[in-house]
């Protein structure tokens, strides 16, 4: 009965009450849309502004000389894309184990500093520690699935350090008037020069395969102002 009642006294209620709290709920989602807008989305899950606010601060993010606000940004957030895609891809094969949390939990402390000051930045986004753990989860995976595809030491042949110490470093050092080491001398470098381009190589085209699989919307790029 008096359900009925408090219905039937609803339904009395005048028009501009109705428009009320239709304006109410309109203005406070426009609120909570500015408050933390989408930056992007992979397959439909989403990666906010937030996502890559907490992101900057809690990884080692270094910014290139001369790099603009905005290139810096698109950067962070494609690395996000890229967490997330390997995540969506990879997260039901991969099983975490608490070493791997750890290793960049450490990393992660390293960055900011301490312990004390990595709690005191989860208060300020009134996050608890569980909800950090969901937060890196999808770097923690994307981390150890590079490895595990990626583990294998690629081979350098001494004929690609000879041509590269011949073709590359002596004309540049020539160009810089600058004194040549010998060979035996570069070589350690050289090589892990060119297993880092060559893994770099490799990575860049798994992670074009896996966006290829994905559905993906980056709100950042159209933008033309406003980083």
């Amino acid at each position: 009965m008096c359900f009925k009642s408090t219905f039937k006294s609803l339904n009395k209620r005048p028009l501009f009450f109705c428009v009320f709290l239709w304006l109410f709920a309109f203005f406070l989602r426009a609120e909570l849309v500015i408050i933390d807008q989408i930056a992007a989305s992979v397959n439909d899950e989403i990666i906010t502004r937030s996502d890559m606010d907490k992101a900057i601060r809690f990884y080692p993010y270094f910014r290139k000389k001369g790099e603009s606000d905005r290139t810096f940004y698109l950067n962070v957030l494609q690395d996000l894309i890229n967490h997330k895609m390997v995540y969506l891809e990879y997260g039901e094969e991969v099983t975490l184990k608490e070493e791997d949390y750890t290793e960049e939990e450490t990393a992660i402390i390293k960055n900011i500093g301490s312990y004390e000051q990595l709690m005191a930045l989860l208060q300020q986004y009134d996050m608890q520690w569980r909800d950090f753990r969901e937060f890196i989860k999808e770097k923690v995976v994307y981390e150890k699935v590079l490895k595990q595809k990626f583990q294998l030491q690629i081979a350098i042949d001494f004929q690609e350090i000879e041509a590269f110490y011949n073709e590359q470093y002596l004309p540049q050092q020539v160009s810089l008037q600058l004194k040549p080491k010998t060979l035996i001398e570069m070589a350690p470098l050289i090589e892990a020069k060119l297993r880092k381009d060559r893994t770099e190589e490799r990575l860049a085209g798994w992670l074009k395969e896996i966006t290829a699989l994905c559905k993906i919307e980056n709100k950042l790029l159209p933008v033309t102002n406003g980083f």
